[in-house]
């Protein structure tokens, strides 16, 4: 497996630098994820081969395939499109925390188009189809190349970097600028990478926020964020967890030395930081 602990992984490491009196004048925290193997190309049929619906409501829970790695899905409509109505595919699984989370995708009558979700599956475990107006209808459980993130992504000033390797420790190349989606429910986190997967390349998706201070938040101790959400969609719900994270803080102060000719004192400064290693 991929991305293999069901959770959502701590920081890299957070530093919150300032002056002796102001101590959050700029605070910068940098994460990431490695897919540790090659990440598949998006493929129409890689959860759930076609399978046929009813004049009731159907209910699949074999002949699921988890994604290789946590990533957007996608759901197919196919076979007779007359048999296709105006209902809905839900898919539910796990998000790379282990909870569970479920996706609706809406159908049309008669279309076949192709409808890409927009939570990213660590597992899938069960998927629900609408009812439809004979068994000629038939959907297909997919993946997209839209890739999850072990971390929530900050809204702004935020800078995501792909990197990608043929072999397993073998040299890096930086692709192009990715498409990201940043939310404060972990599985709508997604990076789209410029170089499409194709089963040759895994990646490392490296992301850094740098935050300066306003002028208002300046206190003694560091303040890092932490994101608590529970967020319910027409077209889907989620359950995110709150990661508190507290860390460590260490100060320097530096002393003034005088002379019976001259005197001097430096500029006192202090610094925190934490480092954890995920």
């Amino acid at each position: 497996m991929a991305i293999f602990k069901a959770k959502t992984w701590p920081w890299a490491h957070r530093h919150t630098n300032g002056t002796f009196n102001y101590k959050n004048l700029y605070n910068n925290t940098f994460g990431y994820t490695d897919t540790s193997n090659e990440a598949n190309a998006g493929a129409a049929t890689a959860v759930l081969a076609a399978t046929a619906g009813a004049t009731t409501v159907t209910t699949v829970t074999s002949g699921l395939t988890d994604p290789d790695v946590p990533r957007a899905l996608s759901v197919t409509p196919g076979g007779t499109a007359a048999d296709i109505l105006d209902s809905h595919v839900t898919i539910t699984g796990t998000n790379v925390e282990g909870k569970t989370i479920s996706e609706k995708f809406n159908t049309a009558a008669g279309d076949t188009t192709i409808i890409n979700g927009n939570l990213a599956f660590r597992t899938v475990t069960q998927v629900v189809i609408g009812q439809q107006g004979s068994t000629g209808a038939t959907f297909s459980v997919g993946t997209t190349n839209k890739l999850g993130v072990n971390n929530r992504l900050y809204t702004s000033n935020t800078t995501v970097k792909v990197y990608s390797r043929a072999t397993p420790y073998g040299a890096l190349t930086l692709q192009g600028a990715p498409t990201v989606v940043t939310s404060d429910t972990i599985e709508r986190n997604l990076v789209t990478p410029a170089t499409t997967p194709d089963n040759t390349t895994a990646y490392i998706i490296a992301y850094a926020f740098d935050n300066w201070s306003d002028g208002t938040t300046l206190n003694d101790v560091p303040e890092y964020s932490t994101t608590t959400s529970t967020s319910s969609t027409s077209s889907s719900t989620s359950t995110t967890t709150i990661t508190t994270s507290t860390s460590s803080t260490s100060s320097s102060i530096s002393t003034s030395s005088t002379s019976s000719t001259s005197s001097s004192i430096s500029t006192s400064s202090t610094s925190t930081s934490t480092t954890t290693t995920p």
